[in-house]
Parts: structure tokens; C-alpha cells; sequence
């Protein structure tokens, strides 16, 4: 099914028109003529959307460190709260990171 952009950003308007006018949700809804069920699945959808964009747009620095000869692993802090050592890796995590990015990278390691 393709979407309905107009439709889209109709509600986000209507959305957006009840978040600025006071009223409660059930009240604009009311006096607006729309099913409360319907304002929320489109608030929801909105969310979630709002939240994937957030997800494909997480990047992470990676910076490449030669690879110690010896056995004694060395951790370099490159601006890191703290660090994270991972078989050969060692990933500096900065404070405020995305805990979703960290654990996809952990997944991508893990593979190879």
C-alpha cells in the first residue's frame, strides 16, 4: 500500500494544532470531530518514525590503532569515559553514547 503523504501531513498538523491549543487530547479531539483512537495511532506512528530516522542516523567514530605486536594490550583513552576491550579491539566509549549504536558495532566485531 503507498502512503498518503497528504494524509501524513494532515495529521501531523492536526498533531501539532492540538499539542498548541491547551485542551486535552480527548477535549480537541471532541471539539475537532476526530476519534481520539484515530489522533493516537497517528501519534504513535509519528514516534515511531521520529525514532527509526534517530536509529539510521546514529554514527560512531572508529578510529584504527596498529595492532600491537606483543601480548600486552594497551588502551588508549581518545577522549573515552571509558573503554571497551573486544578480542583484538579496543573501543574508546565517549560519555552520552547510543547504547543501540554500541551494540549493533559489538554485532558487527562478533562476525568477524
Amino acid at each position: 500500500m503507498a502512503r498518503d503523504l497528504a494524509q501524513e501531513q494532515c495529521w501531523r498538523d492536526r498533531i501539532e494544532e492540538c499539542c498548541q491549543s491547551g485542551l486535552s487530547v480527548q477535549a480537541w479531539c471532541v471539539q475537532n470531530g476526530l476519534k481520539k483512537t484515530a489522533y493516537h495511532y497517528w501519534a504513535r506512528k509519528f514516534k515511531l518514525q521520529e525514532l527509526q530516522k534517530a536509529e539510521d542516523n546514529s554514527f560512531a567514530e572508529v578510529v584504527l590503532l596498529p595492532k600491537l605486536e606483543n601480548s600486552t594490550k594497551e588502551i588508549t583513552s581518545l577522549k573515552a569515559e571509558f573503554s571497551l576491550s573486544f578480542g583484538d579491539y579496543c573501543i574508546g566509549i565517549p560519555d552520552g553514547f547510543n547504547p543501540v549504536t554500541l551494540a549493533e558495532l559489538v554485532k558487527v566485531l562478533r562476525k568477524l
